[in-house]
């Protein structure tokens, strides 16, 4: 569950002529070479034509799907949508380039040249440009069912990553830079937040290093970027299989049970992706079975990514130290809100030791749980059945039956609650995107409005498995928001990429409860990033600290759990009974069951990811992680399994991942105020809105918070949801 945003400055954008830019000029021919005295003419060769240079407003789908027309398109689209992505890509990249010749050509010019407008406010739009020519691309290489647009989209981002790294790497524009700030003009304080950060990034991405380590940063950069795309693509072309016989299913639901049926040899085929391996490892009653799933889940792209992590370890070492930090951990975490990994590791390890007893309780449940289904005391229990026994503990002791519960939660219903939810609660409507055309038949386009119909922002519903998809659930931006320059605001463009039960098949599309939760959870990611009212592209939406920006989408969790809120979705899907009273009492009850041992597991990824960013290198990564994982959980790790391989996480959110638990810890702060007030209190969520959504990175995150809550953050109420 995360946020997608490329590591370099890639976002989203759209080609619409209704104005804010002026129409897009064409970049210049570079001049042809003179041949060398006394050479033999060379032939004449055909003139190359010139990039054009997308509008700042672009519509990075309608350009990058290549047509206009609504919906999926049709089988020979596919070939539009391969020329679409390169355009998108080139000519947004032309335009950043053609931005940023501008702010270079004032280097030596007068001091009255430079002006906000001209320098930083421009750098500003040149950064929006090169994420408009990255954020749809990086999507449609995870999500486009079409294996030749997927590899297109590919090769987008290291020609933005080239650009990036020059970028920063550029004496010119960082004198330019330098001398607007050194005139020290009276700036809002966004404004100043942006002079002052871009002077510190012109130092963190290496412009005073030599000519020869700035030669081997190019080369660094350039390696990191195709090495996180291999390790991207493999963890989405992995897919992984066992064969089970009917009666291996007992336990499972009738819907499961119902849509998959044995094969001609009679077998049944369950894969490693989320709708086949979840409910194998929490209802299966052959447990065997789910260890050979887990095992397999564990594998997953281990025969490819365990020597593609090796080398991305090593070169995030040798780029850290070449910039003068110790570990790739400090470097990272030096603009976190973190800002070192002594932090992080007193913060994971207080964590650690606030939940020792509690886990201790929740594993004692699962060994008594253990042996009443006919296992020893003696016995280790394997981390596949930790699911299974949760869900155990849950039925007997608290009388939940998650089958049952899932009975409430019908896919279209849950999608149809939370946009009502969300609508009431934000003061926003939502309508279909009438023309707007999609990558598959899946994908359904949504505008967003206000009360008066204006528009805000456009995302899409990408919610069901396929080859080639995405495997997990996070929110991928296609285009960001800023303040234009005649005043209007670009609306922002987002995707919502799940891997949800597909209505329209034998049975009906159930969604676990938890996976109502995770659909909750990554629409708030959608609303951060929609509802963002920065002036600056840079600080808009979920362009805000890594260890921040997962607060807002945790807290609107808690929707997913509310009585009242419940009731506005929560219905049967064949009788269209609400959620019965005691059942939701059952679930409340059962909520804390559990926690310790789940957080202790998200301690460990933490940790993991933590180790891997600073240990020397080169190490063991499977080595490590059973080291950790022994360290932080009560389970045995499985011999012959490599989590790492699939820990997607580690491109992206490397030496990040504790920004889970750190958000967490916000985002229980921030609902206390809900809590108080009520969850569907306009004010409230006016204030809200107002206070954390609408800045983006504007301002610093705990002064965002402090604001809303009218205090410093604290930690108490996350401890005390814990322990609940």
């Amino acid at each position: 569950m995360k946020v997608h945003r490329p590591l370099s400055l890639v976002a989203l954008v759209i080609l619409a002529a209704c104005g804010g830019e002026a129409p897009p000029p064409k970049a210049p021919e570079p001049p042809a070479s003179p041949a060398a005295p006394g050479a033999a003419a060379a032939p004449a060769q055909p003139a190359r034509a010139p990039v054009a240079l997308a509008a700042l407003d672009v519509d990075p789908v309608a350009i990058g799907l290549g047509r206009t027309t609504a919906g999926p398109g049709g089988p020979n689209d596919a070939a539009l949508a391969r020329a679409g992505i390169e355009r998108l890509c080139d000519e947004s990249i032309a335009r950043a380039e053609a931005t940023l010749a501008e702010i270079r050509a004032l280097d030596g010019g007068p001091d009255d040249a430079l002006t906000w407008d001209s320098t930083a406010g421009k750098l500003d739009r040149a950064r929006l440009a090169l994420r408009n020519a990255g954020d749809f691309p990086a999507l449609m290489a995870v999500s486009h069912p079409d294996d030749g647009v997927r590899e297109r989209a590919k090769l987008c981002e290291p020609k933005i990553d080239k650009l990036d790294t020059a970028l920063w790497l550029d004496p010119k524009l960082a004198s330019v830079l330098k001398r607007y700030a050194a005139k020290k003009e009276a700036l809002s304080p966004a404004r100043a937040r942006l002079v002052e950060k871009t002077l510190r990034d012109f130092r963190r991405n290496g412009l005073e290093l030599d000519e020869k380590g700035q030669k081997r940063l190019r080369e660094i950069n350039e390696e990191l970027t195709k090495l996180g795309l291999d390790f991207d693509s493999n963890i989405a072309d992995s897919h992984l299989t066992v064969l089970a016989t009917p009666a291996q299913l007992e336990g499972l639901p009738d819907s499961f049970i119902a849509s998959h049926p044995p094969n001609k040899d009679g077998k049944i085929v369950l894969t490693t992706d989320y709708p086949d391996y979840f409910p194998v490892l929490t209802y299966a009653k052959d447990r065997k079975l789910a260890l050979e799933l887990y095992k397999q889940f564990e594998n997953r792209a281990a025969d490819k990514n365990i020597p593609v992590l090796d080398k991305v370890l090593a070169l995030r070492s040798e780029k850290a130290k070449l910039l003068g930090y110790a570990t790739w951990a400090d470097y990272v975490l030096e603009p976190r809100m973190a800002k070192d990994p002594k932090t992080v590791a007193t913060f994971l390890e207080g964590l650690r030791k606030h939940l020792a007893k509690k886990g201790q309780a929740e594993l004692a449940e699962f060994k008594k749980a253990h042996v009443k289904l006919g296992g020893k005391a003696t016995d280790v229990i394997p981390p596949s059945d930790r699911l299974y026994l949760e869900d155990q503990v849950r039925k007997a002791k608290y009388g939940l039956d998650s089958k049952e519960v899932s009975k409430y939660f019908e896919v279209r219903r849950v999608k149809d609650g939370l946009l009502d939810i969300t609508s009431k609660l934000f003061g926003v409507r939502y309508r279909p995107a009438a023309g707007a055309p999609t990558w598959h038949p899946d994908v359904e386009a949504v505008e967003v409005t206000d009360t008066s119909g204006k528009l805000i922002g456009r995302f899409y519903f990408d919610l069901y498995p396929r080859e080639g998809k995405y495997k997990h659930a996070a929110v991928f931006s296609i285009r960001d928001t800023v303040k234009m320059a005649d005043g209007s605001r670009l609306m922002p463009i987002a995707a919502i990429e799940c891997n949800f039960p597909k209505p329209g098949g034998a049975a009906p599309a159930l969604m676990s409860h938890q996976d109502a939760v995770t659909f909750f959870h990554e629409f708030g990611h959608v609303l951060h990033h929609l509802l963002s009212e920065s002036e600056l592209s840079s600080f808009s939406g979920t362009s805000v600290a890594r260890d921040f920006v997962e607060s807002p989408s945790q807290m609107l969790e808690e929707w997913a759990w509310n009585k009242d809120t419940l009731a506005l979705f929560a219905r049967h899907h064949d009788t269209n009974a609400p959620l019965p009273a005691p059942l939701h009492a059952a679930m409340l009850r059962s909520r804390g069951f559990g926690r310790a041992i789940s957080t202790q597991r998200q301690l460990y990824l933490a940790a993991l990811d933590q180790a891997y960013h600073t240990r020397p290198v080169p190490l063991d990564t499977t080595k490590v992680l059973a080291e950790v994982h022994d360290a932080y959980t009560p389970f045995k790790y499985v011999e012959g399994t490599h989590f790492q391989a699939s820990f997607g996480h580690l491109i992206g959110y490397d030496a990040g991942y504790y920004g889970y638990q750190w958000a967490l810890s916000i985002a229980q702060d921030l609902f206390t105020r809900f809590k108080k007030e009520g969850l569907m209190t306009p004010k409230t969520a006016a204030d809200y809105r107002a206070n954390i959504l609408a800045p983006g990175d504007s301002d610093e995150a705990a002064k965002l918070v402090e604001r809303f809550l009218g205090r410093p953050p604290s930690e108490a109420a996350y401890k005390a949801f814990l322990l609940e």
